[in-house]
Formats: C-alpha cells, structure tokens, sequence
C-alpha cells in the first residue's frame, strides 16, 4: 500500500477520456495557490522513451548505464532503464520537493489506493459504475469532456469547482 508523504492525486480514466485537460486544470489551480507541483504520466505505448537512438544519452545506455541524466540551463531529466514493475513508493523520493503529487494514468493502481485521491474521467456514464464498484480511498470528482450529467463534471463549465474540490483535498492532508 502506498503511503505519500504529501497530498497525491491520481487523475485515472480510459484514452481520449479528459485526463491531461484535468492535469492542466489541476495544476494551473495549485500553482495559482503557490503550492509546486510533481507529475508523473504513465505511457502505455510498450517500450517507449524519451530517448532516441544516436544520441549522446542513447550512447550512454549503450554503453550499460542505468540511470542517464541531461541537464541544460533551463531543465533537468533524469531516466531510469528497467523493465520493473512501477511501484508507486519510488516517487516518494523526489516528492520531498513539492507541496503535491499527481499521478495521470496508472488506473489499476491508483484506483485500489486508500490514499490517493481519485479524479476519474469518463467519456460515457456506464463507466462511472465500472470506476467506483472497485475504487478504495477518496473520489474527489467525476469528470468528462462531454455533457453526462448525473454528478460528473463537464471540463471547460465545471473548472472551477473541481479546482476547488481538489484544492480543500490538499488542505485535508493528511487524511484524518
């Protein structure tokens, strides 16, 4: 079981379902706050990186490195090669620099965690049942880039209350 050392979010749902327009409201509302921020996007595509082959970080793990780093003026990356299962406790490590942790993504193991808070997007209601019949911990709002109704927030008209809904989550950690 995962245990955050700040306040955590997972903005779950299927493909096209909203989730980095919930990321990019989400973020833009806790930063307008002054609290930072750390994201973390799953990719589903098998065997992707960020990496391409003749680059000098490419070189890099040619050569059996496992952790390749880049750094500029302006960023930062570092990248890891395995092929072990993600385990969520390894963000703790870097999350010691933000005041919030959002995972994108992630859906059959942020959906089953007591203590990530749940914004789950859905492109059809009959969805919605498929989510909460199997999520544990808190949801803090039901989202979707169409008209569904039935307490789902609508991305573009409802912004701002999930905004405000994810901002009183924050303020609640750590859960009593």
């Amino acid at each position: 079981m995962f245990k955050p050392i700040v306040p955590t979010l997972g903005v779950i749902g299927g493909k096209a379902s909203g989730k980095t327009t919930a990321v990019e409201i989400i973020v833009k509302a806790l930063t307008s706050k002054g609290l930072s921020v750390m994201t973390v996007k799953h990719v589903s595509q098998e065997k992707f990186s960020l990496d391409r082959e003749g680059t000098d970080t490419w070189r890099h793990w040619k050569a059996g490195a496992r952790i390749v780093s880049t750094v500029s003026d302006s960023e930062k990356a570092i990248m890891i090669k395995d092929e072990k299962t993600i385990v969520l406790e390894e963000f703790n490590s870097w999350a010691d620099r933000v005041n919030v942790l959002i995972f994108e993504g992630f859906s059959s193991l942020v959906l089953k965690e007591e203590d990530i808070g749940k914004v789950i997007c859905i492109r059809r209601l009959p969805e919605k049942e498929t989510y909460l019949k199997d999520v544990r911990g808190p949801v803090i709002s039901l989202c979707s880039l169409e008209p569904i109704g039935d307490g789902v927030l609508r991305f573009g008209s409802d912004d701002e209350l999930l905004s405000n809904r994810v901002i009183k989550y924050v303020s609640s950690f750590p859960a009593e």
